[in-house]
C-alpha cells in the first residue's frame, strides 16, 4: 500500500489539486470498499487530474506488486499445511498427494511422513512468508516485496523437517509480488549443517524408525544453490530424488 500512496502523492503534487479537499479525504473515516486511496483516485478522476488509462496503470502496478498478498492473511495452519501442497498439485498433476489409502501397499506404515509422490520419490513441501519483524501490525501489513526480502537478508524459516522420511524437499518462499522455489535433497540438507533441532530427536519415531526433526533459517543467498525456476520443478525433483 505504501507504494500506491507514494504514487498518489506524486500525482497530487504535480496536479495542483485542492489540498484542502485532499486532506479532508485523508482524514475522514474509511470503510471497505471505500478506502482512502480509492476515494483519492475517484477525486483525481472526477477532476480530470488523471486519465482513466493512468488509473488503470496504477491498478495494474498495484496488482502486480500484491498478487500474493492474500497468502499473508491465511491462518498459519491453512497456509503451512494446505496451501503449499495444493499449489504444487495445481501446477503439476504429475505429483500425487500422499495418503494412507493411496500408499497402503507401497508404504504400509505411512503416517504422513511426507506430502507428495513423484515416480516413487518422496517429497515434502514447505512454505514460508517473507515479512518484516521490526514493526507491529498484522502479517499482511509487514509483507515484503521480493526485492525488500533480498535487501534485508530475510531468513526463510522451514520447520518440522524430517530428512529421514523423504527424498526431496520443495521449499516455497512467498513474497507479495513473487514466489521463489528451492529444491533440495535430504542429503543436501544434511550437508548444509544448518539443520537445528526441533521437536524430535534421533531416538524417537513412528513404528520404531528413527526420526530426526529439525528446522532451518536461511537467507535467499544461502539458498541460491537450490533455486529452481517454476517450470523446472518436476525435472529438479526427479534429478535429485534419483541420486
Amino acid at each position: 500500500m505504501k507504494e500506491l500512496q507514494k504514487q498518489l502523492d506524486m500525482l497530487i503534487r504535480k496536479s495542483g489539486a485542492d489540498m484542502q479537499v485532499i486532506e479532508m479525504i485523508r482524514n475522514e473515516p474509511s470503510v471497505f470498499p471505500f478506502s482512502t486511496e480509492g476515494k483519492l483516485m475517484a477525486y483525481l478522476l472526477a477532476g480530470r487530474i488523471i486519465t482513466y488509462e493512468e488509473y488503470l496503470n496504477l491498478n495494474r502496478e498495484y496488482n502486480r506488486r500484491n498478487q500474493y498478498l492474500y497468502l499473508f492473511d491465511m491462518a498459519p495452519r491453512t497456509f503451512g499445511e494446505i496451501w503449499g501442497e495444493n499449489h504444487v498439485l495445481q501446477l503439476f498433476p504429475e505429483f500425487v498427494k500422499a495418503t494412507k489409502e493411496k500408499l497402503m501397499f507401497q508404504y504400509p506404515g505411512f503416517d504422513g511422513e511426507f506430502d507428495l509422490l513423484l515416480d516413487g520419490i518422496r517429497v515434502e513441501v514447505k512454505a514460508c512468508r517473507a515479512n518484516s519483524t521490526k514493526f507491529g501490525g498484522n502479517l499482511a501489513s509487514r509483507a515484503y516485496l521480493h526485492q525488500e526480502a533480498h535487501e534485508h537478508a530475510f531468513k526463510y524459516h522451514y520447520q518440522q523437517l524430517k530428512p529421514s522420511c523423504c527424498d526431496v524437499f520443495l521449499w516455497i518462499g512467498v513474497c507479495r509480488d513473487e514466489l521463489l522455489y528451492w529444491v533440495i535433497s535430504s542429503e543436501e540438507l544434511i550437508q548444509t549443517r544448518r539443520l537445528g533441532t526441533q521437536h524430535r530427536n534421533e531416538k524417537t519415531g513412528t513404528l520404531g524408525v528413527p526420526v530426526y526433526e529439525g528446522q532451518i533459517f536461511m537467507t535467499e543467498e544461502e539458498l541460491r544453490p537450490y533455486l529452481t525456476a517454476e517450470k523446472d520443478i518436476v525435472e529438479a525433483v526427479r534429478r535429485k530424488g534419483r541420486k
